[in-house]
């Protein structure tokens, strides 16, 4: 997932969580008033439902964008990871002609070569 992405779906999808959740608060004050001064049954307890379903949506929602959030912080600390990562081999490849010449490079790291004393 791109960094991009993420950040355009995290504040969508923040955004409807927090909306859905306040009209879902709205809705069930609203039911609430409403049974205490009618006397019709039906019409509260759907504008409840309503309601309660507009929170848990809205809660959905928020929680979806706290996992892009989560993916956001994981996409940067990959980016700087891997930036390191590359800085480093860069460096190591320019440093590759510098060595002494009794320094062998095997694939796997460097050792030392066998150097010559002039004893048989």
């Amino acid at each position: 997932m791109e960094l991009d992405t993420a950040r355009k779906r995290w504040f969508s999808h923040g955004a409807t969580g927090v909306l859905l959740f306040a009209a879902g608060v709205s809705v069930v004050f609203d039911a609430a008033f409403r049974r205490a001064s009618e006397p019709v049954k039906e019409i509260w307890a759907a504008e409840g439902l309503t309601g309660l379903i507009l929170m848990m949506l809205g809660l959905a929602f928020f929680g979806s964008s706290v996992r892009y959030l989560v993916h956001m912080d994981r996409i940067v600390e990959y980016s700087e990871r891997r930036s390191k990562r590359d800085r480093k081999s860069k460096k190591r490849k320019s440093e590759r002609g510098t060595r002494p010449l009794h320094l062998a490079d095997s694939g796997d790291g460097m050792r030392l070569e066998p150097m010559k004393t002039g004893v048989v």
